[in-house]
This record gives C-alpha cells, structure tokens and sequence, in this order.
C-alpha cells in the first residue's frame, strides 16, 4: 500500500503515497520517480496504482500523489491551472529531496494525459528533475481542444463557454462551473477508468488556463535530460498529434513511442508491452542502480 505521506504546497497540505522496494536498507539510496495522475484525477487511478507497484519492484522508490484540490489534497475542487500544478509537483521534489532513501540527484517525472504535459513543464524550469516520462499528453492546447470538440457544433459550445468565461472573470464576478465532459470529452467505452473519487465539477477557468497555456513551447527545456514520450496510436482522449507535436518542439535524447492496441489508459492495463517498453528505457537512460 505505501506509507500515507503528506507535504506542502504554498499554504496547502497535499496528499501522497511512497513506495520503496522491498530489502531495501537503512541509509540505502535509490533513484527516485514522482507519479502524476491526470485532469482532475487521484493518485489511486489505475495508471498511478500500476507504476507504483511496478517501479519498486524494479529498484524505484517512488511516490505518487494528489494535485491540490483533488483526491485528499487540500485546495478548491474543479480549478485546475497549469502553474498551480506546476508548483505542486516542484513542492514534491523538495518533499522527496529530502527523504533518506531518495538519491537526490537521480529524480524523474512520471505524468500521465494532463500530469504529462505537467512533468515536461515542470522539468522545463527545475533542474533537479533528471529525466521525464510522458504518456498521453499534449503540445498545442488550441490543436488539442479543437481535435476534442472536433465538429463545428461541439466547438461553438466550447468557445462559446471559454469566451462567457472570459468576460464573467474580467467583469470581476467567478467563472461558470462546467460538467468535465464539457471541457475534455471522454466516450463512453472509456469512462470506467475514472471513479467518483474524480472530479466532475470544474470552473470554467480551468478550460481557460488549459486553453493559454502551450506545452510544446517548454518541452524543448528539457534537455539535454532524457525525456520518453509515449502514446496511444488510437488515442481518442488526447489524440497521437499531442504527442508529436512535443516530440517536433523536444530537444536531445528524446524518444518517441506510439503503440498500437492500448488506449489513453495505457499505463494501468498491465499490457507486457508497455511493461516491457517503460523497463527497457529506464534500463537505458535511469538504471535503478
């Protein structure tokens, strides 16, 4: 299960989960990986719970954990923003930083959909993140929206309630709230990997923040660090061209992999492949040892 660990973001106490391997002895170090959930998702989702009990057995420690206002983290439900979640995932490098097991030069970003695009950006600007792995994001917000609400009706609904959006929060009043499937539609067939525990609610401003901000304008920061990009070749959440689109903008010692036969939940359905393929990266550019 992991040891319940809590740690601080500005003023907002976030919730996690750290995993070591077994035999592990007392002031051994291990290289260390920080587990991303998506769009307002929990650290408990099936992605989340596969790499935390994959990567210990590989030699990892590891911890996953709640972005503020999801899961059991403090923080306003349904705001999702960018830079918040940036801060966030810096605050668990100096949580982990710190741990006694943790070889504090060795860290690498795991992020799955938007805690993709989340690790490659936070990587963008804190050094201390030596690698990065990224399955399902996205380069271009505006390409990304328009490829989910892609008939002209879905995206007049969408840009008409971005733009409302836009001039509540100018005339000083909040956001309207939106149903998550207005923001990122997700078909039906898929909906079973996300729970309860999720967040359905969100203010608008959390498509308006998504929508400004370009992640494949920050990708290109990440090296000369190693930086795996992974995606689903049918992917009908964030579509193939996200990951493209990082991997145009990316610089040096950056691998592209779309797979065919696996979906946007790619990393929590125990398929040998994407096992097999994640190991063998880690082996080549963040060796447990």
């Amino acid at each position: 299960m992991g040891e319940d660990i809590t740690f601080q973001s500005g003023d907002l106490k976030l919730s996690g989960l750290f995993h070591k391997p077994d035999g592990l002895k007392d002031g051994e170090k291990r290289p260390a990986v920080i587990i991303m959930h998506g769009f307002g998702g929990h650290k408990d989702g099936p992605a989340q719970q596969w790499s935390s009990a994959q990567l210990p057995e590989w030699g990892y420690v590891c911890m996953r954990f709640d972005f503020r206002g999801c899961g059991t983290s403090a923080g306003p439900r349904g705001v999702v923003i960018p830079a918040e979640e940036i801060a966030d995932c810096r605050a668990a490098i100096d949580y982990m930083v710190e741990r006694p097991e943790v070889d504090a030069d060795r860290i690498l970003l795991l992020g799955t959909s938007y805690g993709a695009v989340i690790s490659i950006c936070t990587a963008a600007v804190d050094a201390r993140a030596t690698a990065v792995i990224a399955q399902g994001g996205w380069g271009d917000s505006d390409r990304f929206f328009h490829e989910l609400h892609h008939t002209p009706e879905a995206w007049d609904k969408f840009s008409a309630m971005v733009e409302d959006g836009r001039a509540k929060i100018a005339a000083g009043e909040d956001a309207p709230r939106a149903h998550r499937f207005d923001i990122v539609p997700i078909p039906e067939p898929l909906r079973a990997n996300i729970d309860a525990r999720s967040n359905f609610d969100f203010s608008v401003k959390t498509a308006i923040e998504t929508y400004d901000f370009c992640p494949q304008d920050h990708v290109g920061k990440v090296a000369p660090r190693p930086l795996m990009i992974v995606h689903a070749a049918s992917d009908v959440v964030v579509r193939p061209s996200g990951s493209i689109d990082l991997f145009n903008h990316a610089g040096e010692n950056s691998e592209l992999y779309i797979m065919s036969g696996v979906d946007h939940f790619m990393f929590g359905e125990n398929d040998p492949r994407v096992i097999n393929l994640v190991k063998d990266w880690l082996g080549r550019f963040f060796p447990a040892s």
